[in-house]
């Protein structure tokens, strides 16, 4: 498993930048980090939470430069799917990130509006379209930094729709804290 090198932005994110100032992403994804994932999350494997916010830690520990984060959010489900799984995988990242980075976490500041569709059986267009307006955030976050926190970045649709919501609300800056990255020749 190796770690992500020099993120380059992708030819999206080159012809239209993303809401998110910055991609942070520890590993690519890719063997056998992809299989952890999927079994965590849809074997439901909760157990594995742990397992994969450690290697986000590890990775994040050797990060020469960490920017000033006020607060670290994970991306939300839907209470439904929720409810369905019984855990959030990025909510355990999210703890990695907030212990390892110094920031607050802050569990209750963003919500899923609407149960959205899964995005990984959905191409580039309709993620966007499937998380477009998707998320609310509970109340003001004027002047603050933001991490968001998710496993795994395909097209950054996910992303950039909470990120946008944190702006409205007010955001000073949100970067985006993934796990892993999956190349874009792949979407």
């Amino acid at each position: 498993m190796a770690a992500a090198s020099s993120l380059v932005p992708c030819g999206h994110c080159q012809r239209a930048a993303p809401a998110f100032a910055r991609l942070h992403a520890a590993y690519g994804y890719g063997y056998p980090l992809d299989g952890l994932i999927g079994a965590c999350k849809y074997s439901r494997q909760p157990a594995l939470q742990g397992a994969l916010a450690s290697l986000l830690r590890l990775q994040l520990q050797r990060t020469p430069q960490r920017p000033e984060i006020d607060l670290v959010v994970a991306v939300p489900l839907a209470p439904a799917r929720l409810a369905e799984r019984g855990f959030n995988l990025p909510d355990a990242l999210a703890q990695a990130v907030a212990a390892t980075i110094g920031g607050r976490i802050a569990h209750d500041l963003c919500v899923r509006k609407r149960n959205t569709a899964p995005q990984a059986a959905l191409d580039r267009r309709q993620r966007l379209r499937n998380v477009r307006d998707a998320f609310c955030v509970k109340r003001r976050c004027d002047g603050l930094s933001i991490a968001i926190v998710d496993d795994v970045a395909t097209t950054g649709a996910t992303l950039d729709a909470l990120a946008k919501a944190l702006q409205k609300a007010g955001a000073k800056r949100v970067e985006a804290w993934v796990l892993a990255r999956a190349s874009d020749h792949k979407i």
